[in-house]
């Protein structure tokens, strides 16, 4: 293998990033990155979760802690920030 300097093996990993992309369609698209955010959420503290998930929407954070701390918890696009005023 090829000694690659950080800007070549940068460029090689995006390339290989845009290959994987297009070659997706849109549910597997939708489920990787939904993956990659709950990954990356995790990684989190409470804090900085809570700060990201206010900088989306302010009142959101208390319904969603209301969610994971309630028995009756529907499915998320029955949530009411995901639903459109009428």
């Amino acid at each position: 293998m090829p000694e690659l300097t950080n800007d070549q093996f940068g460029d090689l990993a995006q390339q290989f990033a845009e290959i994987q992309v297009d070659s997706m369609d849109t549910q597997t698209m939708m489920e990787w990155i939904t993956d990659e955010l709950i990954y990356q959420y995790g990684k989190l503290s409470p804090d900085e979760l809570k700060e990201r998930v206010d900088c989306y929407d302010s009142e959101l954070y208390d319904e969603l802690v209301d969610n994971v701390t309630n028995d009756t918890v529907g499915y998320p696009n029955k949530y009411s920030w995901g639903l459109e005023d009428s």
